[in-house]
């Protein structure tokens, strides 16, 4: 299992270098520029889900990692907003 997850490790380095290099630097926006520095952040966090599933590509596992991300920040952001409209109709109606 070590050797596996070594090699997904490795293969994973590479891609992203090659994203980097072929990808990132193309893009015209500063803002996705960091936001696809956001998304190396969430991959690199769940590198052992990615070396963990064997049924999917790399690609594959890095695009449903980075959609994970987003549904997590969603939700996140959901729950904050119920929040302040439930103290908001407090305040007005309180």
């Amino acid at each position: 299992m070590g050797r596996l997850q070594s090699a997904v490790r490795a293969s994973f380095e590479d891609y992203l270098h090659r994203m980097r290099t072929e990808y990132k630097e193309a893009l015209v926006s500063k803002g996705r520029r960091e936001a696809f520095d956001r998304l190396v952040e969430a991959w690199s966090s769940e590198l052992g889900a990615i070396s963990y599933a064997e049924s999917l590509s790399l690609m594959d596992l890095i695009l449903l990692t980075g959609e994970v991300d987003n549904r997590a920040y969603l939700e996140a952001l959901r729950l904050k907003l119920d929040n302040l409209d439930s103290r908001l109709n407090v305040a007005e109606h309180g």
